[in-house]
């Protein structure tokens, strides 16, 4: 039931425990979740939005979900469904104590709970967006960006050595075309959803939606990452060595730190092997978005 009808998972862990906006999610809904917050007051100064305030601290960048030691851990690094994780956050010290309650929250954490509104309120809209639009404001053009940024980063881990990532490459220009063809959709649709023949044909809205839907899912892979098979997820899954941290192509990385200890010729084929796995899933993501698997 989860894998195929899922549209998507939100996940608050902590509400607040700051005053900073902390937001993470899957790629496709970045623009979504920056839109929400825009609309929702800053709880600490009435005249910006949470957006404003997230802005002017370190909000230009949204985190990814890779880490583990979370509920959306089974959601998005096991099946594969587009996610977010949203709190006012910043560390503090009664975390996981005997302290970290109620009273505490009342008396110094947020004593009016303006905070708690907020958060409730941008996790709210985001809901909305996703349950009252007729097309899913997924935007896969983010998810381009970030596997790019995630291959330069692989690039400089390997340079001088045996390793190619232009299979990589290849399937990410895979993934770019599909993107442009279904913002093309996008447009045509837009222009054309109040004519009478559109308006009675929902099978072509619900593919659309259904291709949305499910290009996350195709990031996995049923083997799972190589001796964690639980992690499914080819492109964000935890540090093979602390699982609260986050790595962009989990598989390729286990395999490049094994490789820089071993440092033999098949330790270096293993790392091209789980390069040849990422760029197979993210074309597989491009062909589930582009139609292709329709």
């Amino acid at each position: 039931m989860l894998t195929s009808r899922t549209v998507a998972y939100l996940n608050v862990d902590v509400g607040v425990s700051g005053s900073g906006l902390d937001a993470s999610a899957t790629p496709q809904l970045d623009e979504l979740l920056k839109q929400a917050s825009k609309k929702v007051q800053n709880p600490d100064n009435g005249t910006e939005s949470l957006y404003d305030m997230w802005m002017a601290s370190d909000g230009s960048l949204i985190g990814r979900l890779g880490g583990g030691g979370s509920d959306y851990s089974a959601f998005v690094q096991h099946i594969g469904i587009p996610s977010v994780q949203m709190s006012i956050w910043s560390e503090y010290a009664v975390y996981h104590s005997v302290y970290d309650d109620f009273t505490w929250m009342e008396k110094y954490g947020d004593p009016m709970f303006r905070r708690h509104v907020a958060v409730a309120s941008i996790w709210g809209l985001v809901a909305l967006g996703l349950s009252d639009e007729e097309i899913l404001p997924f935007n896969y053009s983010s998810y381009v960006t970030e596997l790019e940024n995630g291959a330069v980063d692989i690039n400089k881990r390997v340079l001088g050595m045996p390793v190619s990532l232009s299979p990589i490459h290849k399937s990410i220009k895979q993934l770019n075309r599909a993107v442009l063809k279904v913002d093309s959709e996008l447009q045509a649709l837009q222009t054309w959803k109040f004519w009478s023949p559109w308006r009675n044909n929902p099978l072509r809205v619900r593919d659309l939606n259904d291709r949305l839907m499910m290009t996350e899912r195709a990031f996995t892979e049923r083997e799972g990452l190589s001796g964690r098979p639980w992690y499914k997820h080819m492109i964000y899954g935890p540090s093979l060595y602390n699982d609260y941290g986050a790595e962009a192509y989990p598989g390729v990385d286990d395999a490049i730190q094994t490789a820089k200890k071993a440092n033999t010729s098949e330790s270096w084929q293993s790392v091209q092997h789980e390069i040849h796995r990422v760029a197979r899933v993210i074309s597989q993501s491009a062909s589930v978005l582009s139609g292709g698997f329709s």
